[in-house]
């Protein structure tokens, strides 16, 4: 009987903390990714949340998000610091990621726990094709009933996680999350909601869209540089071996 008390208390206290921090809250998150020329990019992911939120977070939610996946990311994939700041009555928390330079035909071994990216390549006379696509491995409303099962099941001896999963995705899965990425080169193919221009691209997600059936795809079009350079000694070739002739011609 005990053991069940503590089960409905516990069970009791975390659906009326989701349901807190949630259904009576307002909660979005958005994040800018720029990939460079030189093959960095960098990312700022932001989080807005009320202060019906806040009286639970402390103004520190993405920092405790941040602590959870750091570890898992490779190392080209730096964090820089949280500002936190206010925008009318919603709180913000703010971040930088930077990546180091990664070639376009390596951006598969950034693939971790967490998300899969597939590349492909379609090789051209002067240009070749890149589409790359990244999908999540698990959905995110899995992801949380994972985080539930491993932080407070363990210490109960509970299984909360399969229970609450369809609550929370009820609570949460609303929740906006919106991705802008742009790239120093023309997007020749892209799955993305909203087409900004020829460089920038735009997703439109909410928590429960974020999982394993969906994915971003986007592909570009870079310059053959071997092939460009083969054709531009190739020109110049011709254009000796044309003056030559043509001095041997007038000579004659």
């Amino acid at each position: 009987m005990g053991k069940l008390k503590k089960y409905i208390f516990v069970l009791f206290l975390m659906m009326s903390t989701v349901f807190i921090l949630i259904g009576c809250g307002e909660i979005k998150l958005s994040s800018d990714t720029s990939i460079n020329i030189d093959g960095t990019s960098d990312t700022k992911i932001k989080i807005y949340y009320d202060d019906t939120i806040n009286k639970l977070v402390d103004n520190d939610l993405l920092s405790k998000v941040i602590d959870e996946v750091k570890d898992d990311m490779p190392d080209k994939i730096h964090f820089g610091e949280i500002t936190k700041s206010k925008e009318g009555d919603l709180n913000t928390e703010e971040i930088n990621i930077s990546t180091d330079k990664v070639e376009i035909n390596e951006v598969s071994n950034l693939s971790n726990n967490y998300f899969s990216i597939i590349e492909e390549k379609d090789k051209g006379l002067f240009t070749n094709e890149y589409k790359v696509t990244l999908k999540l491995n698990d959905s995110a409303i899995d992801i949380i009933s994972d985080y539930i099962n491993s932080n407070i099941n363990n210490n109960i001896g509970l299984n909360l996680g399969n229970l609450v999963n369809r609550n929370i995705s009820n609570l949460i899965g609303d929740v906006p999350v919106d991705l802008s990425i742009s790239t120093p080169v023309k997007i020749v193919d892209t799955n993305s909601n909203e087409i900004v221009n020829d460089k920038t691209i735009k997703y439109y997600y909410t928590i429960n869209d974020l999982n394993e059936n969906n994915s971003i795809m986007i592909g570009i079009k870079v310059p053959n540089i071997q092939n460009i350079v083969i054709m531009l000694v190739i020109i110049v070739l011709i254009i000796i071996v044309a003056i030559i002739y043509y001095i041997k011609r007038r000579k004659k």
